[in-house]
């Protein structure tokens, strides 16, 4: 039976013929309990004293043990644990066969693998070292996988046919292009091109067409003419006009000249009495909005009496004139009026525009902080009143009046703060606003 077990009955007292009694059975019967006990029973391991080996097992022997090999008795039959009883970790020093799928749930750590068939990974895979890739290789399944590739490409990138593949669509449009080299585009659509240098050998066919922002230079070695010959004309010059077609330079005959549809009848020396003129670019300016028709200013050709008696004729007629008038003597108007302008606030500011007028009102919405801006220059005075009238809700709004204006003993005068109540103010400067000077008229005005 092996080691763990030794006959009880040493006197051979169990034998044919003799009396056996019940102590001698059970003496033996304990012996061989022993010797099969789980902790402290026979070993069976095919060494001496042993017994044989035991080499199959399983109800039909299924499981076959040799001194090299650990095989079941046919292949493809019998599987080591199943899903829910699975062994824990397995320890080979040589290689792995697999004939079938391989199927993990937890991390698979591979040294150097060969896998001869499909090797199909369901979750999340991380592969450290180098990876090589024979034959065929296809990367994701639908258009809404994604790769990402983390590492630099120390490779060329080539398609397997000539103009098959696209890089990008229409409506999936990679972003930035960096190229070092030359790229070679048989044809190209580019929504905005910045280049440095265009060297085109081939034919720009197709039009051009938007708007072309910034300087174009250089020369055109050669050009050829335009397929469809272009006029050039000046706007109310109806008599010169030219066709264009690029191959040759444009002259324009304004041997009669015609503008707005009266023909000019000063001849070129008339006109070059302007040559040498010293008035200034704000007095030629006067010219601008005046209303009189090319025959009329014409008749300034050949006059020889007082230029002023006229000119003072003609001013008589002015109702309005829009711009400066300097006068060097004094003036004297039987009466003359004041713009009057209404200002507003806008996030706690306000700017009085000297240009605008000489009386300005303010009703307050808001804390507000005053600027003063286009005074005329130093050695010129001007003054202007400002009226601020307080809201109907009588918030008792505050002015912060600019750092230049000079206030009598320093201070600036407290705000009315009752509903709609009025305050005037007086201001004037005479050096180009880098003092203004400011008085109180009125407080608490109706």
């Amino acid at each position: 039976m092996g080691t763990g077990y030794t006959r009880a009955d040493t006197s051979d007292n169990i034998a044919n013929g003799n009396v056996i009694d019940a102590d001698d059975l059970d003496t033996e019967f304990n012996a061989v309990e022993s010797a099969f006990s789980s902790s402290s029973g026979h070993t069976h391991d095919g060494t001496a004293a042993e017994g044989a080996p035991i080499t199959v097992l399983g109800p039909a022997q299924d499981v076959v043990a040799t001194t090299s090999v650990l095989r079941p008795k046919t292949t493809n039959t019998v599987d080591l644990g199943t899903s829910s009883l699975k062994y824990k970790d397995a320890y080979l020093a040589g290689d792995l066969n697999i004939g079938g799928a391989v199927t993990s749930s937890g991390a698979v750590n591979l040294g150097s693998t060969s896998i001869t068939g499909t090797l199909a990974v369901s979750t999340n895979t991380t592969l450290t070292g180098t990876l090589a890739v024979n034959g065929n290789t296809t990367l994701g399944d639908a258009a809404s996988d994604t790769v990402t590739v983390n590492a630099d490409i120390a490779s060329n990138i080539i398609p397997s046919a000539d103009d098959t593949y696209d890089l990008g669509a229409s409506d999936a449009e990679w972003k930035d292009l960096y190229i070092d080299g030359t790229a070679y585009i048989d044809t190209g659509s580019i929504d905005i091109a910045n280049i440095a240098t265009l060297n085109v050998s081939g034919t720009i066919t197709g039009d051009v067409t938007g708007d072309l922002t910034g300087a174009v230079t250089g020369n055109a070695d050669t050009a050829t003419a335009l397929a469809t010959p272009r006029t050039i004309s000046i706007s109310g010059i109806t008599s010169a006009s030219v066709n264009f077609d690029g191959s040759g330079n444009v002259n324009l005959d304004a041997s009669a000249l015609t503008l707005g549809g009266t023909e000019v009848t000063s001849t070129g020396a008339e006109l070059n009495i302007l040559d040498g003129v010293t008035a200034t670019t704000a007095e030629l300016n006067l010219l601008d909005g005046v209303t009189a028709s090319t025959a009329e200013i014409n008749f300034i050709d050949g006059v020889t009496s007082n230029i002023q008696t006229q000119l003072n004729t003609k001013l008589d007629s002015l109702s309005t004139y829009t711009g400066d008038i300097d006068i060097s003597g004094e003036l004297v108007v039987t009466s003359y009026n004041e713009t009057f302008a209404t200002i507003t606030s806008s996030s706690n500011a306000a700017t009085i525009n000297c240009e605008a007028g000489n009386v300005f009102s303010h009703t307050l919405t808001e804390n507000t902080t005053y600027t003063f801006s286009n005074p005329p220059s130093s050695g010129t005075a001007y003054g202007f009143t400002l009226k601020i009238i307080q809201d109907s809700s009588a918030s008792g709004y505050t002015i912060t009046w600019p750092n230049a204006v000079d206030w009598t003993f320093g201070y600036a005068p407290n705000l009315s703060s009752g509903a709609s109540e009025v305050d005037q103010f007086v201001f004037y400067t005479h050096d180009g606003g880098t003092t203004w000077y400011g008085f109180l008229a009125g407080r608490r005005l109706g």
